[in-house]
């Protein structure tokens, strides 16, 4: 899997198309806030790749790509919402980190909002293949 450059970037953003060795391009990514140590992405698989195990390979890639290209970056963000749960399996798969769960924060048109559920992978946790977690405890309160 390799990600070929798109339109629609910036000094900030960065858009490219996702490149399947057999299969072409089965998708976008966009990179966000990249002059920030801490950018983010959104990742879109077109429908016909979706349930097929490349959502990890196309994650697995982009993060390669950031902390590759990126030498600033000490960690990558991405967010989806509480009932995509593909993608936050993709998340747990390759190694990422629940970090926060924003309730009611994602729009849903003729319906309640939803959450959002924010994950991230450190770049020496991608360097170092381990996985640091979220110290959750809140001493002293």
């Amino acid at each position: 899997m390799s990600i070929d450059e798109g339109a629609f970037e910036n000094d900030e953003t960065r858009s490219f198309w996702l490149d399947h060795a057999d299969l072409g391009c089965i998708g976008l990514v966009r990179l966000e806030d990249l002059e920030d140590p801490t950018p983010l992405f959104d990742l879109r698989l077109a429908e016909e790749y979706r349930g097929k195990g490349l959502g990890v390979e196309a994650l697995r890639a982009v993060t390669r790509h950031v902390f590759e290209h990126f030498g600033e970056v000490t960690r990558f963000e991405g967010r989806t919402r509480e009932d995509n749960l593909a993608m936050r399996r993709t998340f747990v798969r390759c190694g990422w980190v629940k970090e926060a769960h924003y309730r009611e924060s994602w729009p849903v048109e003729g319906g309640a909002p939803l959450a959002s559920v924010a994950y991230a992978t450190l770049r020496r946790d991608w360097e170092s293949g381990t996985t640091t977690p979220v110290p959750w405890e809140e001493p002293g309160l």
